[in-house]
């Protein structure tokens, strides 16, 4: 009676085991399982100046105070060049993919902007429209970074952030309000 016993036990146990095991997902763990689906790259970027359209108030001063001089300058020196103000902005065209059975239909990237030794100089999050991606294919976003403090050497990366905690789910749109 004892063996009974023990294998009704047993089954009991593989039983309880095997339905924790189907226990439906959350919201949060099915899109986080989609999101870990996903790839992006970046395929490439450059930085493009622009003048600035107006001089703020002192660089004008500087400018013209330096065109005077420069009428003053004895002859044979240099005249002294003012900068022109310029932003810069960085254009990025990046590759998008994912081998989800439960696409997204908008996902987060992290952009990160790193110097030369590979620190961390910027970061950014971007919302990518998904929305009709067919799995194992690829979208391309081309997005700019406008008013970057982009050097020489500065390079940018791409990525579908995994291990997000909890306390940052609000930067995700996908996982915000789940």
């Amino acid at each position: 009676m004892s063996q009974n016993v023990s294998r009704y036990l047993v089954l009991a146990v593989l039983v309880v085991v095997s339905l924790g095991g189907c226990a439906s997902k959350t919201p949060v763990e099915q899109a986080l399982e989609s999101r870990a689906a996903y790839k992006a790259t970046l395929n490439s970027f450059f930085v493009k100046e622009t003048p600035l359209a107006e001089m703020p108030a002192a660089v004008e001063e500087e400018a013209e105070a330096g065109a005077a001089s420069d009428a003053e300058a004895p002859e044979g020196e240099q005249p002294v060049e003012v900068p022109i103000p310029t932003r810069r902005d960085a254009m990025l065209d990046i590759i998008v993919q994912h081998d989800s059975r439960d696409p997204l239909a908008g996902l987060t990237l992290d952009i990160t902007m790193v110097d030369g030794g590979e620190n961390e100089v910027g970061h950014w999050k971007l919302w990518v429209d998904t929305e009709g991606l067919p799995k194992a294919n690829q979208r391309t976003v081309t997005h700019v970074l406008e008013g970057v403090d982009y050097e020489e050497g500065y390079g940018f990366n791409v990525e579908v952030r995994q291990g997000i905690p909890p306390s940052e789910y609000g930067d995700y749109r996908e996982l915000a309000g789940i």
